[in-house]
């Protein structure tokens, strides 16, 4: 597709999902954002975050943000 004069594409970094939860972890997750001042988002990037570096240590490659 062609790109239009003067207008710069980056590529997407970032993924985006769909997930499912139970009435319970979505009030959690709320709780610990609101705790935190931050986003639920952001508290589920951590947590997928921690799981990585936790389960595979030596694999895991951090990437700056």
């Amino acid at each position: 597709m062609p790109h239009a004069a003067g207008k710069k594409t980056t590529p997407k970094a970032s993924h985006r999902l769909s997930v499912s939860l139970t009435e319970e972890q979505h009030a959690e997750l709320l709780e610990i954002a609101e705790q935190n001042k931050v986003s639920v988002a952001w508290v589920v990037r951590e947590a997928i975050e921690r799981l990585l570096r936790d389960e595979q240590p030596l694999f895991h490659v951090r990437q700056e943000r």
